[in-house]
């Protein structure tokens, strides 16, 4: 990683009591180190704070904390993304036998087929968070208008996904149970970060 180096008589020039450091207006735009996100994750004791320039998703990253409550084992901080409100993470249009799925291209889809769901993840470094994140789902397709979606988090270990769920009300209707009156559907996806600030 490279180092960002001032001369000290330009950091005694200034320094003022109610900051630590100003590198003065000028023309010329400070850059910060860029790394890749592999690179990222190698970063070796992280403090919280540390700011790079992510060159995969061209865009700042920082060190900072994203849990909303401790977790037992598991650390409550991590490299994200510099958000300032709701930002799209990922997108996708997917059929419903996963034949055929196009969009954002960082996300994966499988069929759970023992619950008869459709399981979301985020490549890495992002993960789904039910309490932080909204995932918009419409069903497309013949029939899907008495299918009702719906969304939920699976944890898998460290891992976490989103699961979604197309329930028939004409089955429901005629007693089937809850896993018999789920079935597969095509659909169209958003999945917005609605954290304004780190958590």
């Amino acid at each position: 990683m490279r180092l960002l180096i001032i001369p000290f008589f330009a950091v005694l020039y200034c320094f003022a009591p109610a900051q630590s450091l100003d590198l003065g207006s000028s023309e010329a735009p400070m850059i910060l180190p860029r790394l890749s996100s592999s690179q990222i994750q190698s970063v070796p004791s992280p403090a919280l704070g540390m700011f790079v320039y992510n060159t995969d998703e061209h865009q700042m990253y920082s060190y900072m904390r994203y849990r909303t409550t401790n977790t037992h084992i598991l650390s409550n901080n991590r490299w994200q993304p510099i958000s300032t409100g709701p930002r799209m993470m990922s997108w996708g249009v997917v059929d419903s036998l996963l034949n055929n799925t196009i969009g954002s291209e960082n996300f994966t889809i499988e069929w759970d087929a023992p619950n008869r769901w459709y399981k979301l993840g985020l490549t890495n470094p992002h993960e789904y968070y039910k309490d932080s994140m909204l995932l918009i789902i419409t069903p497309v397709g013949n029939g899907t208008h008495d299918q009702m979606p719906a969304t939920g988090e699976i944890i898998e270990g460290s891992s976490r996904f989103a699961s979604i769920k197309f329930s028939d009300a004409s089955r429901i209707a005629d007693g089937f149970s809850t896993l018999e009156s789920r079935r597969r559907s095509g659909f169209h996806f958003v999945l917005y970060d609605l954290r304004k600030s780190a958590y």
